[in-house]
């Protein structure tokens, strides 16, 4: 069986050394370290990794560097930012995802991204051993899903921006007059409301795009459902674990089961029939 391999690039150790700490718990990958781009030519070719991590000092200039390099073929490169970096995309060749450099490092929110990024590459390779006839429709599908994952990943840092944000809130009000700690009070409650509503009718739209048809007839065939079961039900569509639902919706697995569970009720299924499988019928 071919190895494969996960290369992390970073000029700065301390970073190297946690993000590594962060992805022991991804098995079956060999994780390489390097400290430069220029170093990252030559394993792209004999390695082939599966996935590149780049977090360095400057990484609009590395990113540069790895635009430049004679390479045939890029895997996905997954680029941790601080908050204060730009980066100009339409200048970059290699399939490109950014995520929070601060973000990443907490908790298992880096594995998480990366296990779903591993499992869009195990999907692109399955559909090229298809045959050409199959091919090109089934490489349309994966590359919509995959901005849909793209989008999915930047609405969960969104999600964990303002979580962090309410608590920083929530801290300083602490220290607040009574006057003062209403007025936080209602800026808490108005990023919870607005956040939720607003990230969800946007994942609707793009994920209707990627997904036709799929959420009205869910709601012709089972009209007690409510916003909220739909947004669950789009989630499995998108084969999303009940690890990947938690994270991004800041919830506990407990919760995860208990609505699984009370849309087999819904739906009249039985015990013995799969929620994942039944959804992914539509």
């Amino acid at each position: 069986m071919k190895e494969k391999y996960i290369i992390i690039v970073s000029d700065y150790n301390k970073t190297l050394s946690n993000i590594m700490s962060h992805l022991e718990c991804i098995k079956g990958y060999n994780k390489l370290t390097i400290n430069s781009i220029s170093l990252l030519s030559q394993l792209l070719t004999s390695l082939q990794p599966e996935l590149v991590i780049v977090s360095c000092k400057n990484n609009a200039i590395e990113l540069t560097r790895l635009n430049n390099l004679n390479v045939r073929r890029f895997p996905n490169i997954l680029c941790l930012i601080t908050r204060f970096e730009r980066l100009n995309y339409s200048e970059i060749k290699p399939p490109l995802l950014t995520m929070s450099l601060e973000l990443s490092l907490e908790g298992d929110y880096l594995s998480h991204n990366v296990k779903n990024l591993l499992k869009i590459n195990n999907n692109t390779t399955a559909i090229n051993s298809l045959p050409k006839t199959y091919k090109s429709e089934s490489q349309n599908m994966v590359e919509e899903n995959k901005n849909l994952a793209r989008y999915v990943l930047e609405l969960d840092q969104k999600r964990q921006l303002l979580k962090n944000i309410v608590e920083k809130i929530k801290e300083l009000g602490g220290h607040a007059n009574s006057e003062v700690k209403i007025q936080l009070n209602s800026i808490v409650n108005r990023i919870k409301l607005d956040g939720t509503s607003n990230h969800w009718e946007d994942f609707k739209v793009y994920f209707e795009h990627v997904n036709p048809g799929f959420i009205k007839s869910l709601s012709l065939k089972y009209p007690s459902l409510t916003s909220k079961d739909l947004k669950y039900c789009c989630y499995l569509k998108m084969n999303m674990s009940n690890e990947d639902i938690r994270n991004l919706l800041g919830i506990n697995q407990e919760s995860v089961r208990t609505h699984k569970y009370r849309l087999k009720k819904k739906m009249v299924l039985n015990k013995e029939q799969d929620l994942n499988s039944y959804i992914n019928l539509f």
